[in-house]
């Protein structure tokens, strides 16, 4: 669809189209920012080929991408389990529940790779206690930037202005 404009009574098709973006970082889709997507794209950085998974775009698909991703996307830690935006004890028991620590089997972030890895094992709580969130509550909130298409649209519409109906 094209962005239109209306001012007092005089319709103008801008011929712009409308474009929705996904959530960046929303790999599945789903409209928020959960476990499939970090999963997802931890499972993307091992490999290292589809930047469509580049989220920090910088040209290369890395822990940096992760990173990212946790930490300015999700706005949460490392070691957050559940994604609620904290990591406490509660994380902890999650992942100790899973049984998977130190045992080489497959692991995902709900279950304690929070390196990356694959695995839950000593890296990965190494790598969560490092950062310094546990117990630390949420972090702040992040500042929203417009986009830079949204600019074209607000500089489309002002040019529009002198077009208005005098009354």
């Amino acid at each position: 669809a094209d962005a239109r404009a209306s001012f007092s009574g005089l319709d103008v098709a801008l011929g712009i189209p409308v474009v929705t973006p996904g959530l960046l970082g929303d790999f599945d889709q789903s409209g928020s920012l959960d476990i499939a997507d970090i999963d997802a794209l931890t499972a993307a950085v091992m490999v290292g080929t589809d930047l469509s998974f580049d989220v920090n775009t910088d040209g290369a698909l890395n822990d940096d991408d992760r990173k990212y991703w946790i930490g300015t996307l999700k706005n949460t830690y490392t070691g957050d389990a559940n994604l609620d935006g904290e990591f406490g004890s509660g994380d902890l028991v999650t992942v100790f529940s899973a049984g998977l620590y130190e045992t080489g089997n497959a692991a995902g972030w709900a279950q304690g790779d929070w390196n990356g890895d694959g695995q839950f094992d000593t890296g990965d709580l190494v790598a969560a206690f490092s950062e310094g969130g546990y117990e630390a509550g949420p972090k702040a909130a992040v500042a929203a930037v417009p986009e830079p298409a949204s600019w074209v649209i607000l500089a489309s519409a002002f040019c529009l202005l002198p077009l208005r109906r005098r009354g």
